[in-house]
């Protein structure tokens, strides 16, 4: 199961849309409960019970460095983990930290698409973050966005640079990171070329194991075209025929 930011707040209003379900239809409250828990992104109420406990146990420790240790830890560990803080840290904006197994860690700005690479291919980073009691800041590396199946980060950092990279939990990172994100963002990801990455040299290779030949990409990647995880296939600029 994973954690989901829960609050006294937000399980009273949970427990009060069951009661009101209940008033207008009947049904056992227990069955209520765990019907609510699922529509709001639960598995079970249980699963709300537990989120509740974690979220009391981090209030209990605003520290964001405290967080990072945590994500660090689980990516030590080879376990993927997917942390939101919101109010715990900083009073003025959620964060989002996450750990991929693959020897990859991040924390993220959901608002500005704002990145700091916490580990990267099993090595530890030091990015810049003073959290002190009266002031949190961060000096963020560059920025990211969720492209299909891929996450895109465009730092400045000789190591990582401008790159998409696949097998991250981008599912679990989308259903966090989706309600901060604007409206009109979402839109452009399903029309026109807002899903589509820069075919680096990096996701050819990813590419080629998943059956595409590499001589073509990088002469559609010489002509300026880019790959669409959401339509698995190769853009070109416009006004442009693919010269093989």
């Amino acid at each position: 199961m994973r954690f989901i930011p829960t609050t006294t707040a937000k399980v009273e209003s949970l427990k009060k849309q069951a009661k009101r379900i209940q008033r207008n239809g009947g049904g056992r409250h227990a069955d209520l409960l765990n019907r609510v828990a699922r529509t709001a992104g639960y598995e079970h109420w249980h699963h709300v019970t537990l989120c509740q406990r974690e979220t009391e146990g981090v209030k209990e420790d605003r520290s964001l460095r405290s967080t990072i240790a945590k994500i660090l830890t689980l990516e030590e560990r080879g376990q993927v983990g997917i942390v939101g803080t919101g109010s715990e840290t900083s009073t003025t904006q959620p964060f989002l930290l996450f750990s991929t197994g693959l020897g990859d860690a991040w924390l993220l700005d959901p608002i500005g698409h704002k990145a700091c690479c916490l580990m990267w291919r099993g090595e530890r980073r030091s990015p810049t973050i003073r959290d002190e009691p009266e002031r949190l800041e961060i000096l963020w590396e560059g920025h990211y966005e969720l492209r299909g199946a891929f996450f895109e980060v465009d730092l400045d950092h000789p190591l990582i640079g401008h790159r998409a990279i696949g097998g991250y939990p981008i599912d679990g990172l989308r259903e966090f990171l989706l309600p901060a994100q604007p409206a009109e963002e979402s839109i452009g990801q399903v029309f026109g070329q807002d899903d589509a990455v820069p075919l680096t040299p990096d996701l050819i290779r990813q590419l080629e194991h998943e059956g595409w030949q590499a001589e073509q990409l990088t002469a559609a990647a010489r002509q300026g075209a880019l790959y669409s995880p959401t339509r698995n296939g190769i853009l070109f600029p416009s006004m442009q025929e693919p010269k093989f």
